[in-house]
């Protein structure tokens, strides 16, 4: 499913003394199967854009595409249950959202509550916990008697059992430890080629941006001021120096690299594999030159 926005806007408590404009004129296409990674500074309308894609908010003037949706200031909340069964949301720490007895009735939430009967919903919600990678064993559990990354994984499990077309990722590494930040980030990346899903990710991790995305959108202070292929945002490092953004750590090793040696990489290599690639290219006498 592509999502569309054509000039966007949303404020909050508008006509108060408390309104403030949290989208600004905002016109931006993610395609259909794409990896999109929506970056900005604290504070730049992330995750007031991420709230749009199922209606959650509703813009105050503009209109939204999501797949056959049209989202606009008029819609109303009744209109918006089939998209939000397309449209599955994994925010921060979503393990804080787990409340059934056992972990397989935790997954099976969703399906249930949109239609399925018990038996359906267990179907599907055993398939889920394999897909994320939960032992049969743990699904009589309580989920709370798990470790902090397996509740992760029961609650990723109870989004997609939603089957959603649509995955959107809210910091979805938030408090992991760098193997657990890895393994999720790998699976999100296997679950979006298996099932063709359209993947918006909000992070601040620029690895993250450079190894997993195709499309990358830059917002600051509600406005989009970037958009392009992750090469493309990540080839002016001044520039995002202006807008509080980062390197990956890539990349800011070959600038240091390039600094300390006089050599100049033929192009700033984002990922550890291209940078490797490079040096090594570099050490047999080629692919790199003198700057």
């Amino acid at each position: 499913m592509a999502i569309i926005f054509k000039a966007v806007n949303y404020t909050y408590q508008p006509n108060t003394p408390f309104e403030q404009q949290a989208l600004e004129n905002i016109s931006a296409e993610i395609p259909t199967g794409s990896y999109t990674a929506l970056i900005g500074h604290t504070g730049s309308g992330k995750s007031t854009f991420l709230q749009h894609l199922n209606g959650l908010l509703r813009p105050t003037s503009g209109v939204i595409h999501v797949g056959k949706q049209i989202i606009t200031p008029e819609t109303k909340n009744k209109q918006l249950g089939e998209l939000r069964k397309h449209v599955g949301i994994v925010f921060q720490f979503p393990e804080a959202q787990l409340f059934e007895e056992t972990v397989i009735k935790d997954i099976a939430f969703a399906p249930k509550n949109f239609g399925k009967t018990e038996e359906e919903a267990e179907t599907i919600a055993r398939r889920m916990a394999q897909q994320v990678g939960l032992d049969d064993e743990l699904l009589s559990k309580s989920p709370f008697e798990l470790s902090g990354g397996q509740m992760r994984r029961v609650a990723i499990a109870g989004i997609l059992a939603m089957e959603p077309e649509i995955l959107v990722l809210d910091e979805p590494t938030a408090g992991l430890d760098p193997q657990g930040r890895l393994e999720i980030m790998e699976m999100f990346k296997r679950l979006k080629e298996e099932q063709n899903l359209t993947v918006v990710l909000v992070t601040h991790q620029m690895d993250d941006v450079a190894k997993y995305a195709d499309n990358v959108i830059v917002l600051e202070k509600g406005k989009q001021i970037a958009s392009g292929t992750p090469s493309e945002i990540f080839a002016q490092p001044n520039w995002l120096v202006e807008h509080h953004l980062a390197l990956p750590k890539a990349g800011e090793f070959a600038l240091e690299f390039e600094k300390k040696t006089g050599y100049k990489f033929a192009t700033l290599p984002l990922t550890e594999v291209s940078l490797a690639r490079q040096i090594a290219s570099l050490l047999h006498g080629g692919g790199v030159h003198h700057g």
